[in-house]
């Protein structure tokens, strides 16, 4: 069996890393897991300590610009944008029934005091951890 892709994109790569680090942590046979980014990648020291202040480390998670090419390959393909703050992240059409999109905000464009946006990260990863719980139970149900 050929192993399913996940790739979750966020535009800058921060929302996208944190996504794979929790999806590291899943035991999904033959499933996949890649983060990227459609625009510059970006590495935030709080997107590697929240994660690091829950034991994952997500420092070796390289920027990766994501293609069309990489997209055709993909079974699902994980938008996370914020959609007040983020430019629209735009999937060709015939991308769209592999898409999935999730709400999650952009603290580096939310909050411009360092408190304030260290707390929205490690919001940000709990809310990321729901979401792949939730994916987590979609994807076992149609691996059965």
């Amino acid at each position: 069996m050929a192993d399913r892709l996940i790739y979750f994109i966020s535009a800058n790569h921060e929302r996208s890393s944190i996504a794979e680090g929790w999806a590291s942590r899943l035991y999904i046979p033959g499933t996949k897991f890649k983060s990227a980014g459609w625009a510059g990648a970006k590495k935030n020291p709080f997107t590697l300590q929240a994660m690091q202040e829950i034991s994952i480390d997500i420092a070796s998670i390289t920027p990766y610009r994501i293609s069309e090419s990489d997209l055709s390959k993909a079974e699902v393909i994980v938008l996370i944008q914020d959609p007040e703050k983020d430019e629209e992240i735009s999937i060709h059409p015939s991308f769209s029934e592999k898409v999935v999109n999730w709400n999650i905000v952009n603290p580096a464009k939310r909050a411009n005091d360092p408190f304030a946006k260290w707390a929205m990260f490690q919001e940000i990863c709990d809310d990321i951890a729901l979401k792949i719980r939730e994916l987590e139970k979609e994807l076992s149900a149609s691996a059965v």
